[in-house]
């Protein structure tokens, strides 16, 4: 305790009296409970026993199956859940303006540093440790051993480690909440899925040369021992092996790499966490003057009858700060995209048939899925913090004080959100386009995706904005948003998997109408000879998916546009005129 300090225990009780910590572990939980069953049922569907119980390898193969199952579940909740816990540490208390107040005490840098991981390192272990009970259950039935259950849990607290550390790290140098969290799940995405893609186009003999052997492959091999995605499903092995299929010595070698690493993040962030806040609020005018000079120039309309939609758009203050690792690693992204794109449509260019083309509209459907999906969560993330930045920066009661209707407001945070959005959707026009090089009479194609993709960007936004409205902090807005996102966009289907695998009527295609990247692929799916052509039950889910979407969207905007004078507690603008 004396090494933590006192931050340590505020931090440990103020953070977990928080009743959404609570219903994350309660959702881990059901999480874990619905894999259980999901698993029993393929075991005992598959079994050719006639009695109606299962026998002793059956049970050990149950155990096992369903031992691979929670890994991957855990994993992945630690991925997706670890960062929100730890983000915000110290870009919270630069956005209050309290950071000042910790500099004026006695605590070290590290008290403040260690003080918060820990507390959030607590927290998440808590998260964590949930679903170790049902696990020690199923060791009963056998297929578990004890040196599996000890290695997957320490590849999950060294992830863990890594996670908060890196978050934490992000957090130092970030002015926002906001900002934040969009860097941290930048960052995330470049470490862990490029190096992959990488890996395989070399293993494919695409990269080679001089240069990739001496510079990219170490550094890909570096990024792939700490990944735990990779680290798990290389060691899983065969699994149908009861009791083995997991390389040991793969995972300890990447749980030092991740330790090793978590270190570096902490004595960078405790280095900095002083320096970087006093840096950069004691700029003064000059520097703003010579940073100015070597940015290109924007173009800004002038102020006329618009006033919200024009600071939403371009005033500084309501861009996105991505800094350095953010804009390094949104870099990569763009850079992978790009160049895959460019390989699989010259590919495509070079094979001649009656399936010409197909093979680049397949691709698009993946490409649109996956980085269609990852910047509808961002931009929603985003418009999650448009209202709550507001009042976390003492400026909502100036907004509140002004003329503007509650329309005004709520559609300038709108467009403005949706104006953010215009490099990433250039990239994926362009990427779209292509496909009219290859097949010119895939226009309405093309034109869909376009539809389909600014559809489920505003409807986003508007989730995003409601959830900005009526909380009160930025880091709860954005949980309650993407947490809707992403149940609505397709986390449902865990719960209808079974009746999906099971229905023959077509009612199971039904249910993937309100799934976003359904929404997002199928447009490209149906231009070639697929099974999607075959299917009119998933034309029909496609249609009731974008009337769906689009009714909500117009209901949630029409209620955001009435209902947010009283949501903001602010007086009637109509009361206001008549009382003057």
């Amino acid at each position: 305790m004396m090494l933590l300090g006192p931050i340590f225990g505020v931090e440990l009780v103020s953070v977990g009296r928080r009743r959404r910590y609570f219903l994350i572990r309660v959702v881990y939980a059901l999480l874990i409970l619905f894999v259980l069953w999901t698993t029993y049922q393929s075991i005992y569907v598959l079994s050719s026993d006639v009695q109606q119980r299962l026998s002793i390898r059956q049970a050990a193969l149950l155990a096992n199956s369903f031992f691979y199952s929670f890994s991957w579940l855990q994993l992945l909740a630690i991925l997706v859940v670890g960062p929100t816990m730890a983000v915000g540490t110290i870009a919270t208390e630069r956005e209050r303006r309290t950071i000042e107040y910790l500099f004026t005490t006695d605590l070290a840098n590290h008290e403040i540093i260690l003080g918060k991981l820990c507390a959030r390192l607590a927290l998440l272990g808590q998260f964590v440790l949930v679903g170790l009970p049902i696990l020690y259950l199923f060791r009963l039935l056998g297929g578990i051993s004890a040196s599996l259950l000890f290695t997957t849990f320490l590849l999950a607290a060294s992830t863990a480690l890594l996670m908060a550390s890196m978050s934490v790290c992000i957090s130092v140098w970030s002015p926002r909440a906001r900002d934040a969290t969009l860097r941290v799940y930048l960052v995330l995405a470049a470490m862990l899925f490029i190096p992959i893609l990488l890996y395989s186009l070399s293993s494919a003999g695409i990269l080679r040369g001089f240069l990739w052997q001496t510079l990219g492959s170490p550094c890909v091999d570096f990024c792939l021992s700490i990944n735990p995605i990779w680290t798990l499903g290389t060691a899983m092995g065969n699994r149908l092996a009861l009791g083995t299929g997991l390389d040991m010595a793969l995972i300890f070698e990447a749980v030092s790499y991740q330790v090793l690493c978590s270190i570096a993040a902490i004595l960078w962030a405790t280095f900095a966490v002083r320096r970087v806040h006093l840096r950069e609020s004691s700029r003064g005018a000059v520097f703003n003057k010579q940073r100015v000079q070597w940015r290109f120039p924007r173009w800004r309309p002038q102020l006329v009858n618009q006033p919200m939609i024009w600071k939403e758009m371009f005033a500084g203050s309501a861009s996105t700060k991505l800094g350095f690792l953010g804009n390094v690693a949104a870099g990569l992204i763009l850079l992978t995209v790009i160049g895959l794109t460019l390989f699989v449509f010259a590919e495509t260019s070079s094979h001649r048939g009656s399936r010409h083309g197909e093979g680049y509209f397949e691709y698009l459907a993946g490409l649109t899925s996956t980085i269609g999906s990852g910047m509808l969560l961002l931009l929603s993330a985003r418009a999650a913090g448009l209202f709550t930045q507001e009042k976390e920066r003492d400026t909502w009661s100036s907004l509140m004080a002004t003329p503007l209707t509650g329309r005004e407001i709520v559609s300038g945070k709108m467009w403005g959100n949706l104006y953010s959005l215009r490099w990433a959707f250039l990239i994926l026009l362009f990427c779209w386009s292509l496909g009219l090089l290859i097949a010119p009479h895939s226009i309405l194609t093309i034109v869909l995706l376009m539809l389909v993709f600014l559809l489920a960007a505003w409807y986003g936004t508007n989730v995003g904005l409601f959830f900005s409205l009526r909380s009160k902090t930025t880091l709860r807005a954005m949980g309650s948003t993407l947490a809707t996102l992403v149940f609505t966009g397709g986390g449902y289907l865990f719960c209808c998997c079974m009746v999906i695998s099971s229905s023959n009527s077509g009612f199971g295609e039904i249910l993937l109408a309100p799934c976003i990247p359904f929404l997002l692929m199928f447009p490209a799916m149906i231009f070639g000879e697929t099974t999607f052509q075959d299917e009119p039950d998933l034309v029909l889910a496609f249609i009731l998916g974008m009337l769906g979407y689009l009714v909500v969207s117009v209901l949630f905007s029409k209620y955001l546009f009435t209902q947010f004078d009283r949501l903001s507690g602010r007086s009637c603008m109509e009361k206001r005129e008549y009382a003057q």
